[in-house]
């Protein structure tokens, strides 16, 4: 890793010790939950990603995660005929408080999409 990424994710990492979190789809810094419909860039990597609350219903949620990626600007037909655009299905919440004082990690209802190039 080059050395303004390092401290761009030690940064990041400081910046978010202790509250709630998600992780970039892309590079794995810490980065506040983002709310949906609006893109982000992350501060880190600067990878291009979105949020997508999730239905239930996989089929529904798969349609809508492909129209907004492809509302983006992300294609389906990148190299070799592979979309260049991928999906975090149901990412992890970090530094959740729990009742006890102390933190937990759980599972959310929604998807990250993340335009790869």
């Amino acid at each position: 890793m080059r050395p303004r990424r390092i401290a761009r994710r030690f940064y990041a990492r400081m910046t978010h010790w202790g509250t709630p979190h998600v992780h970039c789809p892309s590079c794995g810094g810490d980065t506040t939950v983002p709310r949906a419909h609006d893109e982000q860039i992350c501060f880190v990597c600067h990878v291009k990603w979105f949020r997508l609350d999730l239905t239930g219903d996989d089929a529904v949620d798969w349609a809508a995660m492909k129209a907004r990626a492809s509302e983006l600007g992300a294609r389906h037909d990148g190299p070799g005929g592979k979309p260049n655009w991928a999906v975090v299905w149901r990412p992890l919440l970090v530094d959740c408080p729990d009742g006890h004082g102390g933190k937990r990690t759980e599972s959310t209802e929604m998807a990250f999409g993340y335009l790869l190039g």
